[in-house]
């Protein structure tokens, strides 16, 4: 049976970024009590004016409280195609640990106010797919329970994926003595040697940083198969990094050699904690891992100011899984309103769930494998 909805919050659906100005303050804290880097308005409004595409049309729903303040966002915008809305998170398919925000202990009536909105929305939802949010997350269920009607939605889990993840609670100093003795002794020596060689590190927010991050980011996957951020990717941190005005919340992890930077690494904060986006390193410097040598960084600086967790992204990566404490996996999960539409969006969606399906497989594949499918699809063999 499906549970009693709570008494919901007043719910207003935004249309267009410039009516959410008065509400952003309160939606930055819900996202910085929820330590979630990548459910700020600077990020996620930032992606949404420099790197959507096709016919998005932007649907924010607030959840408002008796004296009109935001407990609670859907930060979700409609996918329109072939006459099908599929609702989506801002961001997604660009970052990871999205998802709806709510003031603790508010969750259910948040939901509930979401789901009320969604399903009175214009265009009406086919799905609202909920991408690379926390598996631990509970909005599919939630907003599934109390959505109006006789039908309860259907709730499909697409794919999950491991997620390493810091803690920092003691200190950078704690969590540096809880790794292998093998990975300090070789941090300290390469640390050194670069330092030798005249580089140095900094956090850095201004354009040729975030150039270079972007540069080093696809030098690294050149040999991988490539890499799937496009070019709006410094359009969007570009965004992100003016609207955060140089509050110490977006920056930069920075080596720099005497013939410019080496490598780099995106990292955000809210609240305690520290959210890595990507980056990379010149192929030259491989073998010093530069890579590591700036998460570092990052992880010194964010423990010094109080950080205490880190989420180190998507991807079992051998490098990740040495610097982490804990697996927080994410999932990618789509809700099916039951009706008229109901068959045509499964088979819209049925090949990229059949996508879903071949990456499954194909994550089993040895590296060089795996790299060289990527370079096979990206040629459109």
């Amino acid at each position: 049976m499906r549970p009693l909805p709570p008494p919901a919050p007043r719910s207003l659906v935004v249309a267009h970024v410039e009516e959410l100005a008065p509400r952003l303050d309160a939606w930055d804290a819900l996202a910085q009590a929820a330590g979630r880097p990548f459910c700020t308005p600077a990020w996620m409004l930032a992606w949404w004016q420099e790197g959507r595409s096709g016919d998005a049309r932007l649907r924010v729903v607030l959840a408002l409280d008796e004296d009109d303040a935001p407990i609670g966002v859907g930060p979700f915008f409609a996918q329109v195609a072939y006459g099908l809305a599929e609702y989506r998170l801002l961001g997604a398919g660009f970052t990871h640990r999205i998802g709806p925000l709510a003031a603790a202990g508010r969750e259910r009536e948040v939901a509930a106010a979401i789901a009320a909105a969604l399903a009175a929305a214009d265009p009406p939802p086919a799905s609202v797919v909920f991408e690379g949010i926390d598996a631990a997350d509970p909005w599919p269920e939630l907003v599934a329970d109390y959505w109006p009607g006789r039908l309860r939605p259907r709730v499909r889990t697409d794919v999950t994926m491991d997620s390493p993840a810091i803690a920092l609670e003691g200190g950078y100093e704690a969590w540096m003595a809880r790794r292998e003795r093998k990975f300090r002794k070789e941090a300290r020596r390469v640390a050194r040697r670069l330092e030798e060689e005249g580089v140095h590190g900094r956090l850095a927010t201004d354009d040729d940083a975030v150039a270079a991050l972007l540069r080093l980011h696809h030098a690294r996957w050149d040999d991988r198969g490539g890499s799937n951020v496009g070019d709006e990717a410094q359009r969007v941190i570009g965004a992100a990094a003016r609207a955060h005005g140089g509050d110490g919340r977006l920056a930069v992890a920075l080596l720099e050699g005497p013939d410019g930077p080496i490598a780099a690494d995106l990292v955000l904060r809210a609240g305690d904690a520290l959210g890595f986006w990507g980056g990379g390193f010149a192929p030259a410097w491989a073998k010093h891992a530069p890579g590591t040598q700036t998460m570092l960084l990052a992880l010194e600086a964010g423990a010094a100011s109080g950080a205490r967790s880190a989420d180190l992204g998507g991807g079992a990566h051998d490098y990740k899984w040495r610097l982490s404490d804990e697996n927080r996996p994410l999932a990618w999960r789509t809700l099916f309103p039951l009706g008229c539409r109901y068959p045509l969006i499964r088979l819209r969606l049925a090949p990229k769930h059949l996508r879903f399906g071949l990456r499954r497989l194909a994550r089993r594949l040895p590296q060089e494998q795996q790299a060289r499918l990527r370079r096979l699809l990206r040629r459109g063999v």
